[in-house]
């Protein structure tokens, strides 16, 4: 029986670089992309079955004898891939009668968490996420004061004009506070973008703003983000990157003040 001869790996041309560096190259890129587990693989085949069914937060899987034949994988491959679903926020499992497993939301806030186990090990600092907080709110706020659909920026922001509102005279939750950046996010129209620059905001509500007393902080938040909403609804990007840069400023001095050795200390996992 005539035994075929294996082909050379093929590999990509990279510019500048020769034959044999190139096959290097390549050798070293695949090493550091590791095989993914089944259970890995069997996630990824979940999200993508939510994504074409088009299901949404709180919709329902199937039960897990369901699951178990439409992957064919071993119940302890399927059970850890929906642990590592579940870590990241995609689904959540509910245990009990009733119970089962339903469909969650991409969010900054649940990658920032598993973020934060990086940083920690690569000795990030507070003031560090601080920082870049200042500098990635500044940018989508700019991007949302370009955004060409005037209609949408006027609709969402003046929700935060009105003064009137009771929530400028009560305290300013830090959901409520959230929201606004979230419109802001949507505002500067990438998804991709804006899901990366919210993240350091997701930590540093997490992580900062829970642990500490605000007090008199409240006032200027509320005034802050209606400048910030009148910047943007008048499609001044320079002035709307500046008014968000002197907010988070703001904030993030009144912390380190608040905090003045903590924000030195390493971020940690929460």
């Amino acid at each position: 029986m005539a035994v075929s001869k294996t082909k050379k790996p093929q590999t990509d041309a990279v510019p500048g670089i020769g034959e044999d560096e190139s096959t290097a190259y390549a050798g070293t890129t695949a090493a550091l992309r590791r095989s993914m587990k089944t259970s890995e693989v069997v996630a990824l085949d979940i999200i993508r079955d939510i994504v074409a069914r088009n299901l949404k937060q709180g919709d329902k899987l199937p039960l897990e004898a369901e699951l178990l034949r439409q992957y064919r994988v071993s119940r302890s491959s399927l059970r850890e891939a929906l642990r590592l679903l579940e870590v990241q926020g995609l689904i959540t499992i509910r245990p009990g009668p009733g119970g089962g497993t339903v469909v969650g939301a991409a969010r900054p806030a649940n990658l920032g968490r598993t973020l934060a186990l990086h940083m920690h090990m690569i000795g990030a600092t507070y003031d560090e996420l601080l920082d870049t907080w200042e500098t990635t709110e500044a940018l989508l706020a700019e991007r949302a004061a370009r955004n060409p659909d005037r209609d949408k920026v006027k609709r969402l922001m003046t929700p935060f004009l009105d003064k009137d509102s009771p929530s400028h005279h009560a305290v300013h939750t830090i959901g409520e506070g959230l929201e606004f950046h979230d419109t802001i996010g949507e505002l500067a129209d990438n998804r991709v973008l804006s899901f990366l620059l919210l993240i350091a905001g997701t930590m540093v509500a997490d992580h900062i703003i829970t642990t500490v007393e605000r007090g008199t902080l409240e006032d200027h938040i509320v005034h802050d983000h209606a400048v910030i909403a009148e910047a943007i609804i008048a499609g001044n990007p320079k002035k709307a990157y500046q008014a968000m840069w002197n907010h988070t400023h703001h904030v993030a001095e009144y912390f380190r003040e608040y905090w003045p050795r903590k924000v030195g200390e390493k971020i940690q996992w929460r």
